[in-house]
């Protein structure tokens, strides 16, 4: 008969083994299986009426009705990446609406903050620039809808109200995820738009270390390159990242480009955090960088029995 204490030592040594091993196994090898038990729920209604979502943090449909220019809906898209999926737009926002932004931002600006555990702490070391909660103007709201309407219209999908950012020189962001790995416990922010609203500086790229640079050079268009028209970076990573400080690594680092914006999805369908989103705003040497973050925030629904 076997010990009920050789049982319990057993489960303790096979269950890293399947954390680990088996079942990242099992996701590569049936894919849709674990599609279908999805911590993501992109199939219910687009508002479960038992979750109570907070209008100071999300920008909720609230039947303001708005007009938007049909100019600037007409940007172009470069697929960079599809796990996870990356995509570069080109004049994401128009010349007119980066103006606009940046003009209604400049007298909210307080300290940009860092979230360590349940408090906000600034901490310049690691975050240096100011930040500024944007008011749901016209320009504001039409930015939402398209938003929102690039990623689909999403059940369970919420544009967070947005936030301009300012760096100036000397002004960074050191490696972080957006992703928090809080989708078990009610929602997590499922992707990101990276917009540039100024760029009249030097410095300030935003470099991902581990995505893949592509080959083909036309991307230099977008992304530093070297000399022979490849892309690679040296950067820091804390001991999250695994890496030691001062070591070269390839990677990727957009350019500042007015107008343009870079899109990322943080989570995998099993509500997981891609590790390849691992991204910084590298310092301003010089001049001022404005940008703009539209995070979108998955709301798990309530499972019900």
């Amino acid at each position: 008969m076997i010990k009920l204490s050789t049982l319990f030592s057993s489960f303790f040594y096979l269950l890293p083994l399947y954390i680990f091993v088996v079942a990242p196994l099992l996701r590569q090898l049936f894919p849709s299986d674990f599609a279908s038990s999805s911590a993501l729920d992109f199939d219910s209604t687009d508002h479960d009426p038992d979750v109570t979502l907070d209008e100071s943090v999300l920008s909720l449909d609230d039947g303001v009705e708005v007009t938007c220019p049909p100019e600037a809906e007409q940007y172009r898209v470069h697929l960079l990446a599809r796990d996870p999926l990356v995509i570069y737009i080109e004049n994401f926002v128009s010349g007119e609406e980066a103006d606009e932004i940046v003009e209604m931002s400049k007298t909210n600006y307080t300290p940009s903050i860092l979230y360590n555990g349940s408090a906000s702490i600034v901490d310049p070391s690691r975050r240096l620039s100011d930040r500024a909660l944007l008011p749901r103007t016209p320009a504001i709201r039409c930015l939402e809808a398209r938003a929102r309407a690039f990623q689909g219209w999403r059940p369970n999908l919420y544009i967070e109200r947005m936030w301009a950012q300012r760096y100036n020189a000397s002004g960074h962001y050191t490696h972080h995820y957006d992703w928090a790995g809080s989708v078990a416990r009610g929602g997590d922010r499922a992707s990101t738009f990276m917009v540039y609203l100024g760029a009249e500086c030097t410095g300030g790229g935003t470099n991902f270390p581990r995505l893949r640079k592509p080959r083909d050079t036309r991307w230099c268009e977008f992304i530093e390159c070297d000399e022979s028209g490849y892309n690679e970076v040296a950067g820091e990573e804390g001991q999250e990242g695994g890496e030691k400080k001062g070591t070269r690594r390839e990677g990727i680092t957009f350019k500042p480009i007015k107008g343009n914006a870079i899109f990322w999805e943080n989570l995998r369908a099993d509500g997981s955090g891609y590790p390849e989103t691992w991204h910084a705003a590298e310092p301003v040497t010089e001049g001022t960088k404005f940008g703009l973050n539209i995070w979108s925030w998955y709301q798990a629904p309530r499972r019900r029995v």
